[in-house]
């Protein structure tokens, strides 16, 4: 016989048992001798980080102190941008962008460049440089936690990556200093890892704040399109709501500003768009719509074709396509998408589309020593990049393509499936059953002819039946 237990006892029981794991579940660390969880300390953290980040950290400083020496050359723009935007005159406040068109900068990156210049000139200058000079391996890291456990542990593919990434990133952070596109691209890395976690407010949010630090990030809005369908309208809401906050004020107050899209800079030499062919003096009047349509259009593919990851990456490579400028910070631009889609989109081992992207945009600038090249040819290359990267993109085989990041990830998979698959697929029926004929009937012995001949009338398999 079992012994029968009061029930108070056995509630008691159940009660420390649940207590017990609760108490595991919440407090994981481990126990010393005293029986107290023991403290973690910072060496057993740092001793987890893996050994590429060691080099890359000071591989970043080292190029951020090739970079220092004549740093934050177009710092002035951010610092008088961010003086008129908070200045009373007329020229200032909500009617900045219509009195001063040359300002191709968002009012989020104008704030923040007007609240560190309340510390001072010098002061603010240096804190932005060294912030936006920070940024690059946090940002790298952000683009490596996107990959699945089991793929981060390839750890000479995050430094092939990084060793790469980090002395053009550094250009546009710590030489040009402009705070506009560190702002638009990093809130782009944000926006990226909200769509992989399925979180349409806060990706719609981050694009609008990519925006309104710098208009041309417009062109990252397919994003939001990599969303299942039922969150795209709170996404689009979001970005919508986030866009018209920042810039409907100036617009309202004078509908002038628009002005500044039709802004013009004169047609390079080495610049893609005269490579291609339009040999324009400045900005052709259509050219501007056209990078933005060409970007959001390439965008949508991508995100059709299940490689939405490489939205970024497009959108660069239009604006470098179609741009009659040639400034060395598109370049970081350029990189940063083809990282995004060498480690999230590819199975490669190496990040070949970044070395591709760097070899054309960033090398050529320093082999007049080994080979000049002309401003032509310096064409060629960016129209090159322009054309081939996104023709790759979007036409690489499906067995160079792992599977996008993202919970989500399986209605993008489910639908390249269903391609392969043709619409209508006859279905066969086995018909009606083939007719049967009755068995034959002897007429002389009364049996049926399946009966074998020799069997008697009357008799059945165990000899004659009794009469």
């Amino acid at each position: 016989m079992g012994v029968i237990r009061p029930r108070a006892a056995a509630a008691r029981q159940l009660a420390d048992s649940h207590a017990w794991h609760v108490t595991a579940t919440v407090d994981a660390r481990p126990l010393g001798r005293t029986g107290r969880p023991q403290r973690v300390s910072i060496l057993s953290i740092l001793g987890r980080v893996p050994w590429p980040w060691w080099l890359l950290a000071p591989w970043s400083a080292v190029w951020v102190g090739l970079q220092a020496h004549g740093g934050g050359q177009s710092w002035h723009f951010f610092a008088e941008g961010g003086r008129l935007l908070f200045s009373g005159g007329p020229a200032g406040g909500l009617q900045l962008y219509a009195t001063h068109p040359v300002l191709q900068i968002g009012p989020l990156a104008l704030g923040i460049s007007a609240v560190l210049q309340l510390l001072g000139p010098e002061s603010g200058r240096m804190i932005a440089l060294v912030a936006m000079s920070a940024t690059g391996v946090p940002l790298l890291a952000a683009l490596w936690r996107l990959l699945p456990a089991h793929e981060r542990r390839r750890d000479g593919r995050l430094l092939a990556a990084g060793l790469v990434f980090l002395p053009v990133w550094t250009e546009l952070t710590t030489h040009f200093g402009h705070l506009d596109d560190v702002l638009a691209l990093g809130f782009s890395v944000v926006a990226t890892h909200a769509v992989s976690r399925r979180h349409p407010v806060w990706a719609g949010v981050a694009l609008a704040a990519a925006v309104d630090s710098k208009p041309w990030a417009a062109a990252f809005v397919p994003l939001l399109l990599a969303l299942p369908r039922k969150d795209r309208p709170a996404a689009f809401g979001a970005f919508g709501a986030g866009v018209a906050v920042a810039w409907l004020p100036f617009l309202a107050a004078d509908p002038h500003s628009l002005i500044a899209a039709r802004f013009t800079i004169p047609n390079d030499y080495s610049s893609a768009l005269r490579a291609i062919g339009v040999n324009s003096a400045r900005t052709p009047s259509w050219d501007r719509p056209a990078q933005l349509a060409l970007g959001v259009a390439a965008g949508c593919v991508a995100v059709r074709r299940g490689r939405w990851p490489a939205v970024i990456l497009l959108a660069v490579a239009a604006r470098i396509l179609l741009d009659p400028g040639v400034y060395a910070y598109y370049t970081s631009g350029a990189v940063l998408g083809t990282i995004t889609f060498d480690l999230l989109v590819t199975r490669w081992r190496l990040p070949w589309m970044t070395a591709a992207a760097t070899a054309l945009l960033y090398l050529t600038r320093f082999t007049h020593h080994l080979y000049p090249f002309t401003l032509h040819e310096l064409g060629l290359l960016r129209a090159a990049f322009g054309i081939a990267v996104p023709v790759g993109v979007l036409c690489l085989p499906e067995r160079w393509m792992r599977r996008p990041p993202g919970r989500h990830a399986r209605v993008t998979r489910h639908r390249q499936e269903r391609q392969h698959q043709p619409r209508y697929q006859p279905q066969r029926f086995p018909g009606p059953a083939r007719r049967v004929p009755p068995a034959r009937i002897d007429a002389r012995h009364g049996i049926s002819g399946g009966r074998r001949s020799s069997t008697r009338a009357g008799a059945g398999p165990h000899g004659p039946r009794p009469r």
